[in-house]
């Protein structure tokens, strides 16, 4: 019987109407008209007048208009007829009738009450429908099927039994739809299919009651829709596939009790989605496959029980989407393979208790902050998620005791700045164009060293790192060398990452890369003391740099701090190499010689100047001192210097060379 119409006309006949019983005086035919004036329908229905309807209420002290087309149907005509005060209406009827009025239908105010209150099929035609106040006594109510064709729909404050409310497939026209202050007892409540139309679709501080409720594959409009305050009570509330329209949609401070709440596959329009304080309950929630559109979406001081918090396939658009202060219990919580859009995700001041919390698989092309969080027992899995154009900041953030993974994600930024790491952290990211971890306090592992891929990282920062546990993170794969030197941070700074990294590769047992960490970390050591001299003595700055050449001369460029012996013997030779042609120098072009103590100057037994130069450097420079052959002159201080530096230079290889051996 349902027809969508754009007007109407309506003629009245005189002939009897009668259908199943109802027999009407006279029939109304019914023409239904599109925006174009064509003809789409035609129906008959009996015709109820004032004094039919004064005479059928005399006769059977109730009402049903079954099929009947009654026109300003209001309650001033019962109280005028029959009622004083109080108006009620018994085993009331008005299945597949046709309410019309220019201004408003009045049936705020009444009891109706029976078995089955009826208005399925039922065309309401006019700029204001009242029924506030109103109290549906019945085991069933009613109202699938039928066309709300007005400006305003009011049920505010309506109270409704322990029966069910049926409305689905119901049509309305664009307009207010008013549903505030309902009050629902027992019974299922079925909003199934609605056509709401445009306009402001209003469920403010309803109490829906125990029992099933369902706006099922129901379409909304552009306008407002609140259900703020709401309250829904035990038994499943599903909005699964409802279209919201492009409207702001509002739960703010609803209340769900302790079953299963489902928005699966719902599609939000581009108005913001406010979740604000509400009270979700111990139940499942499902937003598994939900399209929130554009627009802001906010969690803000929302309260998660211990059921499931199911997010996953589902989309966002480019607003905000805020999770502030929210609290998760002890359900697990379901971001798997979610699409979070363009804006940015915030997780503020957010509690996860001992959640399992998954954003495996899941995408973002804004930023996501994680601040000041805290985590439980729970796993915490990150894997594979594709943020490679995202800016991540999780700082100051406790993961407490779960198992945390990052395995295969992709970053452009990621910061744990500030966070505490308890347990083992499985940080073997794909790519990151900057990895954050200063000032975080590592109790456990963090492992950084994926073993079947190298991954991308262009820079690193770990200053301000509390060491408690080990790093594995691979010095020649990862190339953190050139990742800390690229840092825009002081040397100071940089020094203090080097040193973490030697301790950490120290005890970790990667001798060779504890070696290559501690010779950057004396280099940065050294040119921080250099620049922090510098700033405090401004008129010894020559002091300074003379120091720091001869430590980057004697420390680094002869042994690397030790850390070398083929760099010390390097040193030996060139050494022992200048002092030789020193010598051949000094007797070539002065009265300096190198002097036999065994031979006569004549004597064919004596060595050339070169054999003189070389043997006598050997001798002087390894200390050996045989005494065949002696300087004389200036050699002499020559002699000296070179003892000198032998003995420094084999005691650094020595020192270098059982460092190697011993580890």
């Amino acid at each position: 019987m349902q027809t969508k119409f754009s007007e109407f006309t309506v003629k009245i006949i005189k002939k009897p109407f009668e259908k199943e019983g109802f027999k009407y005086p006279e029939t109304a035919v019914v023409t239904f008209l599109d925006s174009e004036k064509k003809i789409t329908d035609e129906q008959t229905f009996g015709y109820a007048d004032a004094a039919y309807l004064n005479k059928y209420l005399r006769e059977n002290n109730e009402l049903q208009l079954d099929y009947a087309y009654i026109e300003n149907f209001n309650i001033d005509f019962l109280k005028a007829e029959i009622y004083s005060e109080k108006i009620i209406l018994p085993n009331f009827s008005a299945k597949e009738a046709f309410f019309f009025s220019e201004k408003e239908i009045n049936l705020s105010g009444i009891l109706f009450e029976g078995k089955y209150i009826n208005f399925g099929n039922t065309y309401f035609v006019c700029k204001t429908l009242n029924f506030s106040y109103s109290v549906f006594f019945a085991e069933t109510t009613d109202f699938s099927y039928s066309v709300f064709k007005t400006n305003i729909v009011n049920f505010s404050k309506t109270t409704f039994s322990d029966g069910d409310f049926i409305m689905k497939n119901t049509i309305f026209s664009e307009g207010i739809k008013d549903f505030q202050n309902i009050e629902f007892q027992e019974g299922k409540k079925s909003f199934i299919n609605i056509e709401f139309g445009n306009g402001d679709v209003l469920f403010t501080d309803t109490k829906f009651g125990n029992g099933l409720t369902s706006f099922k594959v129901s379409e909304f409009g552009n306008g407002r829709i609140d259900f703020s305050r709401a309250k829904f009570g035990k038994g499943e509330t599903t909005f699964e596939k409802v279209n919201f329209g492009n409207g702001d949609v509002s739960f703010r401070t609803a209340e769900f009790a302790n079953s299963k709440v489902n928005f699966t596959s719902a599609e939000f329009g581009n108005g913001k989605k406010s979740f604000i304080n509400t009270d979700f309950g111990n139940g499942n929630i499902y937003f598994k496959n939900a399209n929130f559109g554009d627009g802001a979406v906010s969690f803000r001081l929302a309260q998660f029980g211990s059921g499931t918090a199911d997010f996953h396939f589902s989309e966002f658009g480019n607003g905000n989407i805020t999770f502030d202060r929210a609290v998760f219990l002890n359900g697990s919580i379901d971001f798997k393979a979610v699409n979070f859009g363009t804006g940015k995700v915030s997780f503020d001041k957010t509690y996860f208790g001992d959640n399992n919390i998954t954003l495996e698989g899941s995408t973002l092309n804004g930023e996501l902050a994680i601040k000041n969080s805290v985590f439980g027992k729970g796993e915490f899995n990150f894997s594979e998620a594709d943020f490679k154009n995202s800016d991540v900041e999780i700082n100051n953030v406790d993961f407490g005791i779960g198992k945390i993974t990052f395995k295969q994600s992709n970053f452009r930024t990621l910061s744990l700045k500030g966070s505490q790491l308890d347990n083992y952290f499985n940080l073997q990211i794909t790519s990151c164009k900057m990895l954050d971890l200063s000032d975080t306090v590592v109790k456990d592992i963090l492992d950084i060293n994926p073993p079947d891929f190298d991954p991308v990282i262009e820079a690193i920062d770990l200053s301000g790192m509390r060491l408690l546990g080990r790093i594995y993170i691979d010095w020649r794969r990862a190339n953190i060398k050139e990742l800390i030197y690229k840092q825009n941070t002081s040397y100071k700074s940089k020094e203090e990452q080097f040193r973490i990294l030697k301790e950490n590769y120290n005890a970790t047992g990667q001798y060779s890369y504890e070696d290559e960490a501690y010779v950057e970390f004396k280099r940065t050591e050294a040119k921080a003391l250099l620049q922090d001299e510098i700033s405090k003595k401004n008129r010894l700055k020559i002091t300074a740099y003379i120091k720091y050449a001869f430590k980057w001369l004697v420390f680094d460029k002869m042994g690397k701090f030790a850390t070398d012996p083929l760099r010390v013997l390097t040193t030996m030779l060139i050494t022992y190499l200048i002092f030789t042609f020193l010598y051949l120098i000094l007797a070539e072009f002065g009265e300096v010689h190198i002097v036999s103590s065994l031979f006569a100057p004549d004597d064919p037994r004596i060595l050339s100047p070169a054999g003189k130069a070389f043997y006598h450097s050997a001798i002087t420079f390894l200390t050996i001192g045989y005494g065949d052959y002696y300087p004389e002159g200036i050699s002499r201080w020559i002699s000296g210097i070179e003892g000198f530096v032998g003995l420094f230079l084999m005691s650094y290889f020595t020192v270098a060379f059982v460092r190697k051996i011993l580890r």
